[in-house]
């Protein structure tokens, strides 16, 4: 089992147990398998923005954002330029942290080469729509656990987590090639995930009694954790693009903390936040700035 390093932030891969993170992911997935941000694309964005690219951590949809992207328009919901759902809480915290206008492209269920939309596909609408050019400042990809448990659970052949992190790494790299040719000047960020389990590499999905998450010793987390990391780690070198590594600004805001940025499945105890398994409100704003800063 691996150790955590609190200067660096990175993890080493643990022994195999698939069903793990999938099982685990797979339920907030199903919880909030929607959509991204927040406004309405524009025809051509300002010079030196930022384009935000991932998953349903960086789209952080609600319900009703999440019903209007998906069957039809309703009261209060809320689309971004690819016609996901999203509060743009992420989007709109990298911008202030980068100090340049946030072009939010995010949509829940994204992954680099599985299922939903892949990231690819939002840059090439963003590139589309005008919002992702040569005069692109930073690109930001939050992105990578969806490419993950679909391999390793529901799947008569498990795949080997070596082998779903190897995927993932050229993925990731092939994904930054794209980017840049939409964008040769920007800076492509590549954002690592946020901590989620304990020193015992545990994580605490039922947190109903304040001051007292419930330690889950059934789901081994860690190895997934590890594995989206050093994918994202090896992939962003390997494209030249950076990784910006967040295990450190997070470490004592895991699940099973007190101030914990991750939810849990039953969660009473936990920050604002729109979904299961996803992050809190202020976690998403602490991600975003450091991200936009960095």
């Amino acid at each position: 089992m691996s150790r955590h390093h609190r200067t660096s932030g990175r993890h080493r891969a643990a022994p195999t147990a698939r069903r793990a993170l999938g099982s685990l992911l797979t339920l907030g997935t199903l919880a909030g398998a929607a959509a991204a941000a927040a406004v309405a694309p524009s025809a051509s964005a300002a010079p030196g923005n930022v384009v935000v690219l991932g998953d349903s951590l960086a789209a952080n949809p609600n319900l009703v954002d999440y019903l209007s992207g998906k069957i039809t328009p309703l009261p209060g919901g809320r689309l971004d330029g690819v016609g996901c759902g999203s509060d743009q809480r992420f989007a709109n915290a990298v911008g202030a942290g980068s100090g340049l206008p946030a072009e939010n492209y995010t949509c829940a269920g994204a992954s680099f080469r599985t299922g939903g939309l892949h990231v690819t596909d939002q840059a090439d609408r963003a590139a589309a729509q005008g919002a992702l050019t040569g005069d692109t400042r930073e690109v930001v990809i939050f992105a990578g656990a969806n490419d993950t448990y679909p391999y390793a659970t529901f799947t008569p052949n498990p795949m080997p987590v070596p082998q779903i992190r190897e995927n993932l790494r050229v993925a990731i790299r092939d994904t930054v090639n794209h980017v840049r040719s939409l964008a040769p000047n920007a800076e492509i960020k590549i954002t690592g995930y946020p901590r989620m389990t304990n020193d015992n590499r545990d994580v605490c999905l039922l947190n109903v009694i304040p001051g007292a998450p419930v330690q889950d010793k059934i789901f081994r987390t860690g190895e997934f954790e590890d594995a989206i990391q050093w994918a994202q780690i090896d992939g962003a070198r390997d494209a030249g693009a950076r990784f910006i590594d967040v295990k450190p600004l997070s470490w004592d805001h895991g699940m099973c903390s007190n101030d914990r940025w991750m939810a849990g499945l039953i969660d009473t105890t936990s920050g604002p936040r729109n979904l299961p398994l996803h992050m809190t409100d202020a976690g998403l704003d602490a991600v975003g700035r450091f991200v936009g800063e960095a």
